[in-house]
């Protein structure tokens, strides 16, 4: 089983937050099993087996000291 991290770590995000996926991964969805293909985006807002993906994302990278800074915008 992957860990958090390792799951973290098949995605990049975008300054825009948009997360895409870099290498493919296997997730047991309610139906079973789901493959989110590399290239694969998730953008805030967006569902993913009813889960808003790049909010979970943004919160995990958080947790691993891994999110970037808040825009400071004026």
């Amino acid at each position: 089983m992957m860990t958090e991290l390792e799951f973290l770590n098949r995605f990049q995000r975008s300054p825009n937050g948009i997360w895409a996926c870099r290498k493919p991964i296997n997730v047991n969805g309610p139906n079973g099993l789901v493959i989110i293909g590399q290239g694969a985006r998730f953008g805030p807002g967006t569902l993913f087996l009813g889960l808003d993906l790049a909010k979970e994302l943004d919160q995990m990278a958080a947790k691993h000291g891994l999110a970037p800074k808040p825009h400071q915008g004026s």
